[in-house]
């Protein structure tokens, strides 16, 4: 099974690129981000997924390790495989379907190609659990984004008060720091998006 690829970039598509690696051509489904980012004859390094049914074997690849770990508990998901996985990754950030998922707001996912309401549902549903609180914050940003406890109540509440993710991160990150109670944090929120 392959589990990581380093190479060249001998060709790119769509939705697939040709690592080259010792004289081998691996087909590998990469996201939009990946194919917007690699050019032909770049050196590339990628986490592996390898997707092997009865009939076919597909590479999928992602930059970040953490990326490929979130594509398998999609997949884990029953109805949803590796297109419509990687679909999902290429329509919202990992933060964003995370803050879905903790929030109970699948609308995000309703607009991804291949996810239709219960599907969007079903996933919200079953990554519920499966997501942890330190989970929510987006790839290469400081834990004091959403990370702690207080944060995660004051950005729930933020979401049931009709702020969008976005608006509800952005406040968390202007609290001050030595504010550890969670009413004195959703106060300085509001009072930072011009309500409190």
């Amino acid at each position: 099974m392959i589990a990581y690829l380093h190479g060249s970039v001998l060709l790119k598509k769509e939705n697939w690129i040709i690592i080259e690696n010792q004289g081998v051509g691996y087909k590998v489904f990469v996201s939009v981000n990946i194919i917007n980012d690699v050019r032909i004859g770049d050196s590339t390094s990628l986490y592996i997924y390898h997707h092997i049914t009865e009939s076919s074997q597909s590479l999928y690849g992602f930059n970040i390790y953490d990326e490929q770990e979130f594509f398998e508990l999609l997949l884990s998901i029953s109805g949803i495989g590796p297109k419509v996985a990687l679909n999902v990754l290429n329509a919202a950030s990992l933060g964003d379907i995370r803050e879905a998922v903790i929030a109970n707001n699948p609308d995000i996912l309703t607009n991804i190609s291949g996810i239709g309401k219960k599907t969007a549902e079903r996933i919200v549903l079953e990554l519920k659990n499966k997501i942890t609180i330190g989970d929510i914050r987006p790839i290469g940003t400081k834990s004091a984004d959403v990370g702690s406890h207080t944060n995660l109540d004051v950005y729930e509440a933020l979401i049931q008060l009709g702020y969008n993710a976005v608006e509800a991160r952005t406040a968390i990150k202007m609290i001050d720091p030595d504010i550890q109670d969670a009413d004195k944090k959703l106060k300085a929120a509001l009072k930072n998006l011009g309500r409190g």
